[in-house]
């Protein structure tokens, strides 16, 4: 009897070990998303969008060659683009030499947004991949 409790047990935790990690699998794929875009070569690849309420939080990996190919070694800072038309960013914010980034207090719409890198000259990057929020009313 205690056996059959035992197998019991045993098997409703594995269901709830495989649902939690499907969910979180789920929850990371939704949070972390892999996206195509320039990559190196002096640009800047995002590489996650957090999907809160009212911001958009960029997450990017840093470009390790300049666009010659030549190893990057003076990398400053990077600048946020957004606005709401797809290549048509209206406002820009330079937020130093982070990898992430939130916009916050965006009104109701859908946003598309980028990243650039720049070095100690001012010389600014291609746009990286672009990726879209969409804020709810």
């Amino acid at each position: 009897m205690l056996e059959k409790a035992e197998r019991k047990y045993s098997s409703e935790c594995m269901k709830k070990n495989i649902i939690h990690g499907l969910i979180y699998l789920f929850l990371l794929t939704l949070t972390i998303l892999t996206l195509n875009g320039c990559g190196d070569g002096g640009g800047v690849n995002i590489t996650g969008a957090d999907t809160s309420a009212n911001s958009a939080t960029l997450l990017w990996d840093p470009p390790t060659t300049n666009t010659d190919g030549t190893e990057l070694t003076d990398l400053t800072g990077y600048k946020v683009y957004y606005g709401t038309e797809s290549g048509n960013y209206t406002a820009s914010t330079d937020v130093g030499n982070v990898t992430t980034y939130t916009v916050s207090d965006l009104p109701p719409q859908t946003y598309y947004l980028a990243v650039t890198a720049y070095d100690v000259y001012g010389n600014e990057s291609d746009y990286s991949n672009e990726v879209s929020k969409t804020i709810s009313p």
